[in-house]
């Protein structure tokens, strides 16, 4: 019976959850915008790369994001699953001082994979085997590019809408070779994308191990915003209201003059340099005629005079339209 090639990987003392924690060093987290818009950034993706290989395949393949976390990159490398197939990206352009990033793939459905596109029925192999180039090749073709195609372009996007340069992603190779995968220090923190792949029936999980600072890169810088909502009826009552409630609130609390004219005479000058006290000025207004209540040197309406305790009094007894204040 020939040997499984895979087995060379599956680890004969598996460490226990103490000892492989015992890797874990204080590290970054992202911060609630950020961890919000790359779980929103990944879900896109995997959504829109599932159309792109569910075209290929011509059967329905769906990619879904199950969760990001961060991670030491020891912590994830020296417990990979076996078997698996390990993509490796370069990551151009990009600021990351280690810029490369890695999926970790199942080969079950890899395989499943590679009978469909080659008109196959998708069924699960009994016993998984190495892979002949070919197979890679049709592989790196329909489905890394794709994978690479997608995620470049949404990045595009958002390059563009931030006007900043970002890292794309760049095939470097593709092998069931563990060691593919040590291309990130040991002590470096990185983000474990965690997605699953279904075919059909067919259920799997993938890594997408990448940068913890590369994915900081394309994070949108935040922005200060305040914003709200108002219930349309509400909104619609201001704006019918509007000038009661301006003249309620914003101009309720104003303070305005308010002048009662008791009457008027004219005077001779040469009798007003004469005046002294005690002499009595007769106004024009007789003493049960109405007076004037002026707002701003405006007339806006008529009373009469009286008292209000040991104070005077005017009480109102018509209040005056446009035309008729013109008139006084």
């Amino acid at each position: 019976m020939k040997q499984n090639p895979f087995e060379k990987y599956v680890r004969k003392n598996v460490p226990s959850v103490q000892e492989s924690q015992s890797f874990s060093i204080t590290k970054p987290q992202f911060t609630a915008f950020e961890s919000k818009f790359i779980h929103g950034f990944f879900k896109d993706y995997f959504e829109q790369l599932s159309i792109s290989l569910s075209e290929i395949i011509q059967r329905k393949m769906v990619l879904e994001l199950a969760g990001i976390e961060v991670l030491q990159f020891a912590e994830f490398i020296d417990y990979i699953p076996n078997p698996s197939l390990i993509v490796r990206f370069d990551i151009e352009d990009s600021l990351t001082v280690y810029p490369k990033c890695v999926i970790i793939i199942d080969p079950y459905i890899v395989f499943i994979f590679l009978d469909l596109l080659l008109g196959g029925k998708g069924e699960v192999l009994s016993k998984i085997r190495e892979f002949t180039k070919l197979e890679l090749h049709l592989f790196s073709t329909f489905f890394v590019e794709e994978f690479v195609k997608n995620y470049n372009r949404i990045l595009n996007g958002l390059a563009s809408q931030e006007n900043k340069k970002l890292g794309f992603l760049k095939l470097e190779k593709v092998s069931s070779e563990s060691a593919l995968a040590l291309v990130i220090p040991y002590t470096a923190n990185v983000a474990k994308i965690n997605f699953n792949i279904r075919i059909e029936m067919v259920d799997s999980t993938a890594n997408f191990i990448i940068p913890f600072n590369f994915l900081r890169e394309i994070v949108p810088q935040q922005k200060a915003v305040l914003s709200t909502t108002i219930n349309p009826d509400i909104l619609n009552k201001i704006l019918k209201d509007q000038s009661k409630i301006l003249s309620e609130k914003n101009i309720g609390f104003s303070r305005v003059e308010l002048v009662v004219e008791l009457g008027k005479t004219e005077v001779l000058f040469r009798d007003l340099l004469n005046i002294e006290v005690g002499d009595i000025i007769a106004l024009d207004n007789r003493i049960d005629e109405e007076v004037k209540i002026k707002i701003e040197g405006k007339t806006k309406f008529l009373g009469k005079i009286g008292l209000v305790g040991n104070k005077i009094g005017v009480k109102i007894t018509k209040v005056l339209s446009e035309e008729e204040a013109e008139e006084y």
